[in-house]
């Protein structure tokens, strides 16, 4: 792909040791051009390894070797930045400044307009990048660069109280990471049922509840709102409309008598292709099947015995 590079003074030398193994979406609030100005200010004091143009175009800032000033977390658990709050299990566990193992992708946009949904030309350059970032990584590095919903990741996911809404609930993560999956979603991806719950569920944030898992207080008027879950990670969910992460302990799902799918559950197929594209014959499309594994969008049918084949979710109904 075309990448125009300028070098950008605003970055460390180096990763103090470490290898890049995320890549971290952002949105720039602001235009390509004036992006790319800010981040080549030395008094800006932030950078980043590529920003992406709304029509396609892509700039590189930092090199790879070099960590970008884009991700920055802090070890002072008092920080608004520190670690320890990230959402993501990863950053918790590494316990160091984030912008060590990411790399920076910031796309032009104003989170006000879109909340974060790229154009066509946005998200196909995007995809093409990451691919690049994937081979790029390897090449440099010697590691493979896991290309799931655990490595491709928004800022808001690094540091939830500075930048709630970097990108945006609107930003395609799945299908970027479906396209440069040629089409597969990983099982690496993080499931999307915990527990009694599953993202697109209405919940209702409880009464008792206190504080949001980034630490901040409940406002009253939040408590007994209903909200539906945008995501779900470990033992917390991002709910919609105030896009903030609350403890799973501290919701309850809407009264439904819709049943959950589960390992166990008997399913009908509705659709026409199986998660690999090949077409499902009318035998299989006509019988009952067994839900064997769940990962995340992509369901394994009929494991032991049975179709032992990957399914899309959208792809079914629950029957039992």
């Amino acid at each position: 792909m075309n990448i125009t590079k300028k070098n950008s003074p605003n970055k460390y030398n180096g990763r103090n040791g470490w290898k890049p193994d995320m890549i971290v979406c952002h949105i720039t609030e602001g235009s390509y051009n004036g992006a790319i100005s800010w981040l080549c200010n030395p008094a800006s004091k932030a950078s980043a390894h590529y920003v992406v143009a709304k029509d396609g175009r892509v700039t590189q800032l930092v090199d790879l070797r070099d960590g970008a000033w884009c991700n920055g977390t802090s070890t002072n658990p008092t920080s608004n930045v520190y670690y320890g709050k990230s959402t993501l299990k990863a950053v918790r566990d590494r316990k160091t400044n984030a912008n060590y193992y990411t790399i920076s992708i910031e796309h032009e946009g104003r989170w006000a307009e879109n909340k974060g949904k790229l154009t066509d030309a946005q998200k196909v350059a995007t995809i093409e990048l990451i691919k690049h970032i994937k081979r790029e990584v390897e090449t440099i590095f010697g590691i493979d660069m896991p290309i799931d919903r655990a490595h491709i990741v928004g800022h808001y996911e690094v540091s939830p109280i500075s930048k709630p809404n970097c990108p945006g609930g609107n930003f395609q993560f799945d299908e970027i990471i479906r396209a440069v999956c040629g089409g597969i979603v990983t099982p690496s991806t993080p499931p999307q049922i915990n527990g009694n719950f599953k993202v697109g569920d209405d919940v209702t944030v409880k009464r008792t509840a206190t504080k949001y898992a980034t630490g901040q207080n409940i406002a009253e008027f939040v408590k007994g709102s209903q909200y539906t879950i945008k995501e779900l990670k470990e033992d917390r969910a991002l709910l919609s409309n105030i896009m903030s992460w609350v403890y799973l302990k501290d919701v309850e799902v809407e009264a439904s008598s819709a049943p959950i799918l589960k390992e166990g559950s008997k399913v009908k197929i509705i659709g026409s292709t199986y998660a690999t594209g090949q077409t499902i014959p009318g035998w299989v499309k006509n019988g009952t099947h067994t839900v064997s594994k769940i990962s995340g969008e992509k369901i394994l049918l009929g494991a032991n015995g049975g179709i032992n084949s990957y399914v899309f979710k959208k792809d079914l109904t629950i029957i039992g």
